[in-house]
C-alpha cells in the first residue's frame, strides 16, 4: 500500500487505499441518501470498491507529490484549537521508500495541515487525471 485515507463521522467511516500497482480500492461503513421526506442514512456492510486504475505516471506523480509535501515530518496528530461540531476526524497513511507514517487530523476542515492538504489534492488530482485518462 502506498496511501490510506480514513475519514470519520457521525459512527461512519469511508476508507480510500492506493495500492503499489496504482489501484484504489474505496469502502464506505454509512450510505447517505436522499429520500421522500429527507435524508436518510443506513449502515451497510463494508465491501471493497474498485474506484479507479492510476496509470504508472500519475501514480509516480502522487508518490512524489507525498515526499515534497513534508508529510513524514508531520506531528501524529493534530487537534483543532475550539470546539468543532459537524467535522471529520481524517487519518492518513503513507509507505514510501521504506518509510511509514500515520497523521490524524481531528476537526477536519477547521483543523488544516498544509502537508496534508497537499497529499489529499494531489490524491484528487491523480483521480480526476485517471477517470479522464
Amino acid at each position: 500500500m502506498l496511501l490510506e485515507q480514513r475519514v470519520e463521522r457521525g459512527g461512519g467511516q469511508s476508507v480510500r487505499r492506493v495500492i503499489d500497482n496504482g489501484e484504489v480500492w474505496f469502502r464506505s461503513t454509512l450510505e447517505v441518501r436522499l429520500e421522500e421526506g429527507g435524508w436518510r442514512s443506513s449502515r451497510e456492510q463494508a465491501c471493497w470498491e474498485l474506484q479507479a486504475k492510476l496509470p504508472p505516471d500519475e501514480l509516480a506523480a502522487l508518490a512524489e507529490a507525498i515526499s515534497a509535501s513534508g508529510f513524514f515530518e508531520c506531528d501524529p496528530e493534530y487537534r483543532p484549537d475550539r470546539a468543532v461540531f459537524y467535522a471529520t476526524d481524517e487519518v492518513w497513511t503513507a509507505h514510501l521508500d521504506g518509510r511509514e507514517h500515520t497523521v490524524a487530523v481531528r476537526g477536519r476542515p477547521i483543523t488544516d495541515v498544509p502537508a496534508l492538504s497537499s497529499v489529499a489534492d494531489a490524491l484528487e488530482d491523480a483521480l480526476a487525471d485517471a477517470a479522464h485518462g
